[in-house]
Formats: structure tokens, sequence, C-alpha cells
């Protein structure tokens, strides 16, 4: 990770620093500064760790972001000079295509409808995927009347890539349907082995792909 002098800090972390000590917590912000300005993951107890984990997440997020921009600028730069080179050649083109192009729109006047539909149907299948904020899951489950933790929920399909097993995730909403199902299914210890796992998880070392598995897998 590229060296940066600055990052967001988001209010959503507060849950993760409420279940700190002060000391842990300073331990927290010391790791994150260093991240932030060496790239390299720091070597916490359990409680700051996982807290890490997530901001960590987020920093990287903000990062990859910031040097899409960064590289759309310099394109953006380079693309201005190459566009008056260009602009003279494709005027020349533009005078020697112009009767083509007239003999080309004559011959395509007759387009198969039936070509038209399959090609929308095929580009309609092929749009990516859009992950859900922490307010939008929240929103959805307040709405349905779901018992889903929504930060949570987001945090752990971020770290996965949005990933259920080997498949990319195609309906979120689905995924927040079965995550609210699966919490309501018992356990000997708690009631509910879908949080006795995430609970384990919070204060171990975590699994990210164990935990999918207890929370999705039809019990």
């Amino acid at each position: 990770m590229e060296k940066k002098n600055s990052f967001v800090l988001y209010t959503d972390y507060r849950r993760q620093f409420d279940l700190l000590t002060d000391a842990e917590l300073g331990q927290l912000i010391r790791a994150v500064m260093d991240y932030v300005e060496t790239g390299q993951p720091p070597d916490l107890p359990a409680g700051p760790q996982m807290a890490f984990a997530f901001i960590s997440a987020q920093i990287d997020r903000d990062m990859k972001k910031y040097q899409e921009v960064v590289e759309k600028r310099r394109a953006a730069g380079s693309a201005g000079g190459k566009q008056k080179a260009s602009n003279a050649k494709q005027n020349m083109a533009s005078v020697a295509n112009a009767n083509t192009c007239k003999q080309t729109l004559h011959d395509n006047d007759h387009v198969n409808e039936n070509d038209i539909k399959k090609k929308d149907t095929k580009v309609s299948k092929e749009k990516s995927f859009i992950p859900p904020s922490v307010e939008n899951v929240r929103e959805y489950c307040q709405e349905g009347g779901y018992r889903v933790d929504a930060e949570c929920f987001v945090n752990f399909y971020e770290s996965k890539g949005w990933m259920v097993g080997k498949n990319r995730m195609k309906d979120w909403k689905a995924a927040v349907r079965k995550w609210a199902r699966n919490d309501q299914k018992p356990s000997p210890k708690t009631g509910n082995r879908a949080i006795d796992k995430y609970n384990q998880f919070m204060h171990s070392d975590y699994d990210y792909d164990s935990l999918e598995r207890d929370l999705l897998a039809n019990k």
C-alpha cells in the first residue's frame, strides 16, 4: 500500500471502540496510524486485532478509490495531448467513410427484432453486482423485520470480496434473509448457533470460511 498522510475515520467504528479498554483503544489507534504510513499489519491482542481487521479493510478500500482517481487524472492529462494529433486523422477518415456509412445504414434498415431482444437480455444479465452499504442493509432489515447486525453482515462479506463460497454474490437481500433465518436456529450454548460462532469469531483467531459455512449452511 502506497504511503499516505491521511485517512478517514468513520463513526461506524464506534461499536468496535466501545468493546475495548482505553489502553486497547490506544494500541488500536497507534496501529492504524502505523498501517496508513507503512502498510504493515500490526501484532495486536485479540480485541484490538479484531477491530483493526474491520478498520484496515475500509482503509484499503479508500486507498484503492484514491489510486483510481489519481490514475484517471493522469490518463486524462496524457489523453489530452494525444487527442489533438488524432483529431486530424479522424477528420480525414470521416470524409473517406461517409459514402461507406450511407450504404451501411441502408443495408441495416431492417433489423431483426428478436436479435435486439436477445442483446438486451444479455446486457441485463451481465450487469455487475453492486455491494450494499451498512445503511442499505440496515434499512432493508428494518423494512422486513429481519434481526441482522447490518455492520457485521457488510464487514463479513467485504472481507470475502462479496463471494458466497466460490461464486460472486448475486442478491445481497437474499443473503440477508438467509442470514436472519440461520440466526434463529438454536444451539446447545446460547440457543443460537450463528451467534455462538460469531462470538467465538470476535474473541479468538477468526476463520472467515468457517463462519460463512456455519451462517449459510442449511442446518
